[in-house]
Order: structure tokens, then sequence, then C-alpha cells
């Protein structure tokens, strides 16, 4: 839609289910220039997304109906037989050394619809998921963590929080440990997720979708 704001200013709004972005023209001496961008997410101003893609990978994962509970993709599951890269099998066992002994949470490593690996940690009462990517460095075949939205979490009931985990892997544990006995002690690591690089070591198969 394009609606004309007096004779110096433009605006057009693009509507996608629970998005709209508003782009504000203005005239200058050299034509029309994009003077401000802004994102809405059900009305609510939110940050606006970095590139593109971004945008993209944020449209797939809300649902059309904000009343609507978040679901996560399903994974297909990868044969035992298959060897894991070895950035999936790093971090697999770096996610089991952080929350072992922990009862009534189990760990998976499946494929998305875009065949991408997708590591599943699941409590009773939240699920996290962490994508990655194939990627090629130095003409050599690896994995790293997807550059747009790697870390989602939804909740049992469907409450979708990986907005609120902004891509952290320690938030998206802490909220995934939150209510179990001793949560507050987990040594979750800090920061973003980084990006695993390929050429690492394959010291074991990889464990998958058990429960």
């Amino acid at each position: 839609m394009i609606t004309f704001e007096g004779e110096a200013a433009i605006r057009i709004t693009h509507v996608n289910g629970r998005l709209r972005i508003e782009t504000l023209l203005r005239r200058s001496s050299r034509g029309w220039k994009r003077s401000s961008y802004q994102l809405f997410q059900d009305g609510e101003r939110r940050p606006t997304p970095d590139s593109w893609p971004e945008y993209r990978a944020l449209v797939e994962r809300l649902s059309a109906d904000a009343d609507t509970p978040a679901v996560l993709p399903g994974l297909d599951p990868i044969d035992d037989h298959d060897t894991l890269p070895a950035e999936i099998r790093r971090e697999l066992r770096q996610c089991e050394t952080r929350l072992r002994g922990r009862d009534g949470i189990s760990f998976g490593v499946g494929r998305d619809g875009k065949g991408r690996y997708v590591l599943a940690i699941t409590s009773s009462t939240v699920t996290l998921h962490v994508a990655f990517e194939t990627r090629y460095r130095s003409g050599r075949k690896g994995v790293t963590t997807a550059s747009a939205n790697p870390v989602r979490v939804v909740t049992a009931d469907g409450k979708d929080l990986t907005d609120e985990v902004e891509g952290k892997l320690s938030t998206a544990l802490a909220r995934l440990l939150a209510g179990h006995p001793g949560s507050s002690a987990v040594d979750a690591g800090a920061g973003r997720v980084h990006g695993a690089q390929g050429g690492g070591p394959e010291d074991r198969k990889g464990t998958v979708l058990r429960q």
C-alpha cells in the first residue's frame, strides 16, 4: 500500500501475516530517498532485520495468527548408522556435558525441511532447536550454525521464546532448565552460538533422536 503524506513524503506499507514493514521516502534534490524503515510484529514495533534472509526466516517461523500456538518444524530422523559431521558431534557432546544428570531432558539430531542438521534438546516444558548449515571453508566441507535464527525455543504450550533468547545458547539452555532442580547452577557458557568450522577430527558416531 502506498500513501502520500503531503507533497514531500511517501509511505510504503507491506503486510505479511503478523508482520508489517513501513518505509518512508522523502523528496530530495536528487529524487526520492528512504528516510526511515520500521518493522512491526502484531502491531508492536520491533528491531528491523539486518538482511532480507533474516526477514524471510522471521516470516517462516511465525504463524499467520498471533493466537495460534508456535510449532517447531518436524525433523526427519537420521539413520543410526549415519556419521554426523564432527561439528555436530562436538555441539552434542558439549550440551550433554552441560546437562549431565538432569532428568527428563532428551537430545536428538535430525534434518529439517531445508535439509539442514538440527540439534534438538527437549525438556518437559521447553524444546530448543539449533540449526546448522553446510558451508565450504578453504575448499573443505563443514557445517556451521545457521546465519539467520539459528536458535529457536518454544514452550510446551506453544509460546515462542526465540526473540527473547536473542540467539544466545546460554539463555536458551537456562530457559530449557527453568523449573528443574539446580537449574541456576548449570554452566551454559556465554554469548551467542558460534559457528563451528569444518575439518575437525571424526572421533565418534553420532547418537541420534534418542529419548
